[in-house]
């Protein structure tokens, strides 16, 4: 299994790679994780480090000769000022294809090699971001002829993160998905928007594409225990906000709603775990709500889920980029997960289609300021009376991640990997 971000690096990245070595396990299936030492990284999470050893995933490291991530010993570090940010981007998208993290493919190919020598490997499995991952995954079968499965939590070639300098460099990127993808055995996406795209980049000779969404993990919440408070109407937002996916149109409504309502002033309650910029500190500041904010920062995965479990209302927004309507943000599975009421800024696309079959979310446009707040005041006055609704339960087990790790084992029987074990392949 092939996975750049891995514990005991935090962040959504590694959450799905993490849960299928997890469960996996349950069908059959033994994992051998190859990642790279962590180097310099914008977060940890050694909790999710710590889940993995209690799982017994054996976890292979590569010396990190990334760059922007060199090193063995992991180092926080954050880019500062959005002029580095954008210099930084910049240099990626000009001088590095398919990513900046090319610079591990090479080592990771020769380690994954004395691997495959040493053990009985049935498959190969690679997960992208970043795509270097799918190359490194190309060559090994190249070399072994062992069976490979490509994985994709987001687009590639019309991924919302990237951006294409020059018409040259979009289309050598093209050729490098499909040379690298067509080479698959099978191919894995997060949601059916993907999937067609791929397959129409592909063409007929595409490998199988299946989907398999992200999810939530259920021992996360059973170790959650809901602490009621009936003083505060507790509204939660987890993760990450980046530069034009914003809460802005929230707080207005927030705003709003305050000035309309007194009641609500005195009990409402805003939590964001995952951290918030100067520029989001700004607007609250601007709109008066600085001290109905809390602030947690990056909390480990564990405590993140209990703020989940805690919380009255759920909310999350996305930006108006190009290409987001085809975007799951991973936190919308365990919002479900939590089976807490939600309310999404977003636009008509695939993340509207799966909250509306949820059962207990209110689906808004992303500046639509004055239908938020009623919204918010509706899930209130509910709150009040003792009446929030919840998800739709057997709506969600779908995403539970021990089922979606089962669909992953099944594309590993049907494509006959277990038939085709190789070891020693130098002799």
């Amino acid at each position: 299994m092939i996975a750049y971000y891995f514990p005991p690096m935090g962040g959504s990245g590694v959450q799905r790679p993490l849960k299928f070595a997890k469960y996996l396990k349950k069908f059959g299936w033994e994992p051998i994780v190859l990642a790279p030492e962590p180097g310099m990284y914008h977060t940890f999470d050694d909790s999710l480090l710590q889940e993995a050893a209690q799982a017994s995933i054996r976890i292979e490291r590569v010396e990190n000769s990334a760059i922007f991530q060199p090193g063995k010993k992991k180092r926080s570090a954050k880019p500062k000022g959005r002029l580095l940010s954008f210099f930084i981007k910049w240099i990626t998208s000009w001088f590095f294809l398919p990513d900046n993290k090319k610079g591990w493919i090479e080592p990771a190919v020769e380690r994954g090699l004395e691997i495959i020598n040493k053990e009985t490997i049935h498959a190969i499995f690679s997960t992208a971001p970043p795509y270097s991952n799918l190359i490194i995954a190309h060559q090994l079968k190249n070399k072994t002829g062992l069976p490979v499965v490509m994985d994709l939590r987001d687009d590639w070639l019309g991924s919302h993160w990237i951006s294409y300098p020059t018409r040259w460099h979009y289309r050598k990127m093209k050729n490098i998905e499909k040379q690298t993808l067509s080479a698959a055995d099978a191919i894995t996406v997060v949601n059916d928007t993907y999937n067609k795209k791929i397959k129409k980049r592909l063409g007929e000779n595409s490998p199988p594409i299946q989907t398999i969404p992200n999810g939530y993990d259920k021992e996360n919440f059973r170790k959650a225990i809901p602490a009621r408070d009936r003083e505060s109407f507790t509204i939660l937002h987890s993760g990450l906000f980046y530069d034009r996916i914003k809460p802005d149109s929230f707080l207005k409504s927030i705003k709003k709603l305050m000035v309309r309502d007194d009641e609500f002033r005195k009990h409402v309650d805003l939590q964001f775990q995952g951290g918030l910029r100067q520029t989001h500190w700004k607007m609250i500041n601007q709109l008066g709500l600085t001290k109905y904010v809390t602030d947690f920062g990056y909390l480990n995965h564990q405590d993140a889920v209990q703020n989940l479990v805690n919380a009255d209302l759920l909310f999350l927004t996305l930006g108006k980029i190009p290409g987001i309507d085809a975007v799951t943000p991973g936190k919308v599975f365990e919002y479900m997960g939590s089976l807490k009421p939600i309310l999404a800024y977003v636009p008509d696309g695939i993340t509207k289609k799966l909250l509306e079959n949820y059962g207990a979310a209110t689906v808004v446009g992303i500046e639509s300021v004055d239908m938020g707040a009623d919204a918010i005041q509706k899930y209130f006055l509910q709150w009040k009376a003792g009446k929030l609704p919840s998800g739709d339960i057997n709506y969600t087990l779908q995403f539970e991640r021990e089922f979606t790790a089962k669909q992953l084992s099944e594309i590993c029987d049907n494509v006959g990997m277990k038939d085709t074990a190789k070891s020693n392949f130098y002799n």
